[in-house]
C-alpha cells in the first residue's frame, strides 16, 4: 500500500511539474509555438512519462485550462463558505476574484487569452462536469438568501454577470496591458459597492 501511495503522489508531481512547464511556455511564446520537447524539458520528465500523462499538445492545453478553472473555482467556494450573511459574502467574492487573479497572473492570463478552438473541444466534456459543479455549489448557497428576501433569486448565468463581470473585464484590462496597475482594494470595494446594489433583493439605500 505504501508503495503504491508513492508511485501516484509522484505521478501527480510530475503531471503537475509538466502543466507548469506548459503553462508558463503556452503563456510565453503561445501554444503553437511551444514544442512538446520543450514543455518535458523544462519538466524535467522523460518522453514515457510526458506521453503517458499528455498523448497530445492539446490534451495537454487542455489539462492546463481545466486546471486553472477548477483551482479558481476551489478558491472562490471555499472563500464562499466561511461569510455569515450575504451582503459580506458579496463584497467578499468580488475582492477574492480580484485577489486571486493578481495572485496568480499567469493562470488568469491562460484563461483570459486561451482561445484555441480544438483546446476547448478537448477540455469540453470534464470543464463541464466541474462547471455544472461549481454552478450547483454556488446556488445552493444563493437559494436560501433569496428565499429569505436577501439577494434577488437569479439563474447562475444572471448572478455571474452581475457578480463578477465587472471584476472580470478590470482584470482582463490589466492582464492585457491596458491598464498599469493591477486592481487593488480601492477597486474591490467600488465593484463590491456595485455587485451588492445590483444583487441585494431590498430596496437601495
Amino acid at each position: 500500500m505504501a508503495g503504491t501511495r508513492t508511485t501516484a503522489r509522484a505521478g501527480g508531481d510530475r503531471r503537475a511539474a509538466i502543466t507548469e512547464a506548459a503553462l508558463n511556455r503556452f503563456l510565453s511564446q503561445g501554444i503553437d509555438a511551444t514544442a512538446l520537447r520543450q514543455i518535458q524539458r523544462d519538466a524535467g520528465v522523460s518522453n514515457g512519462s510526458f506521453f503517458h500523462h499528455f498523448p497530445s499538445k492539446e490534451v495537454l492545453a487542455a489539462a492546463v485550462y481545466v486546471d486553472c478553472v477548477t483551482r479558481y473555482q476551489q478558491a472562490l467556494l471555499k472563500d464562499l463558505a466561511r461569510y455569515p450573511d450575504a451582503e459580506s459574502a458579496v463584497r467578499g467574492i468580488v475582492g477574492m476574484h480580484l485577489s486571486w487573479c493578481t495572485e496568480h497572473p499567469e493562470m488568469a492570463r491562460f484563461l483570459i487569452t486561451m482561445t484555441e478552438p480544438a483546446v476547448h473541444r478537448a477540455a469540453a466534456g470534464e470543464l463541464r462536469l466541474h462547471n455544472e459543479r461549481f454552478a450547483t455549489a454556488v446556488q445552493t448557497w444563493w437559494r436560501p438568501h433569496a428565499h429569505y428576501g436577501a439577494l434577488h433569486p437569479l439563474s447562475p448565468a444572471h448572478s455571474q454577470a452581475l457578480w463578477l463581470e465587472p471584476a472580470q473585464e478590470l482584470v482582463r484590462a490589466w492582464l492585457l496591458g491596458n491598464l498599469a496597475d493591477p486592481p487593488n482594494t480601492a477597486d474591490a470595494a467600488i465593484l463590491a459597492d456595485a455587485a451588492w446594489l445590483c444583487l441585494r433583493a431590498g430596496p437601495a439605500g
